[in-house]
């Protein structure tokens, strides 16, 4: 169950975190993956990775906030596997900042890795699903999807918008064989996350919000990743699947 022998995956955000980890699991499942990100020093830790998984990889440096970069990325990885047939966008980023004091190129900087990176991704990769007629997508949302969070308003909303036009695509690609889903995870320990974790007060803060009393790890959201890009959830499309200690549930 759940192996992904002769399937292959692009990756966005892939240079680190929850990315890095998404495509260690699909590797160690059998998919062969393509590695998107902007660091490509770091790709190549994630490329080494996932060969020592036994996969194939293909690092490719691209900037999802620039359709051209994310164009060329797809053509190269359909080249070197032949087809896609997974999909995670997981490129994003974060800025607390009290609303009233948010600047435009605060939220303009947002909405273009969270929104527009993912638009332009989903628009490269679901053209060649849909014509291929098979595929799983999976956006990376975030509790934040659900609820809302100071100083965090404009990530809420980028979030929360990712998980509607998934559901949406889920909808519009359903008769093209096409699955679209949405993974949402909570207080996840990685380096998008680790700034806000060095004052004690924001810790003990976060655990008191999650009844399992501790942050996830990146290899928490991986698992999942694999079950929703496998055969066995081919009857799973539309849905936003919350990964969070059970933050959301009280």
């Amino acid at each position: 169950m759940f192996d992904l022998k002769g399937k292959a995956a692009f990756i966005t955000g892939a240079s680190r975190g929850i990315g890095r980890s998404v495509a260690v699991s699909l590797a160690q499942a059998g998919a062969s993956v393509a590695l998107v990100g902007r660091d490509a020093a770091a790709l190549e830790e994630t490329s080494r990775a996932v060969k020592e998984a036994g996969a194939q990889a293909l690092a490719l440096q691209a900037d999802v906030t620039k359709a051209e970069s994310v164009e060329s990325a797809v053509e190269k990885a359909c080249a070197s596997f032949g087809k896609l047939d997974v999909l995670v966008c997981n490129a994003g980023v974060q800025k607390l900042k009290p609303f009233l004091e948010m600047q435009p190129e605060d939220w303009r900087s947002l909405i273009a890795t969270n929104l527009e990176g993912a638009i332009v991704t989903l628009q490269s990769v679901g053209r060649r699903m849909v014509a291929q007629k098979s595929g799983s997508v999976i956006s990376m949302a975030s509790v934040y999807s659900f609820v809302g969070a100071p100083f965090n308003s404009i990530y809420c909303m980028t979030k929360g918008g990712l998980m509607q036009l998934s559901r949406a695509l889920a909808v519009e690609w359903a008769r093209h064989n096409v699955r679209v889903n949405a993974i949402c995870p909570g207080w996840i320990e990685t380096e998008l996350t680790r700034p806000y974790m060095q004052d004690q007060k924001t810790v003990d803060a976060g655990l008191r919000l999650i009844p399992l009393r501790r942050f996830g790890q990146p290899e928490d959201i991986g698992p999942l990743a694999v079950y929703l890009a496998s055969d066995e959830a081919s009857f799973v499309t539309g849905q936003s699947f919350v990964i969070d200690g059970g933050q959301i549930a009280h």
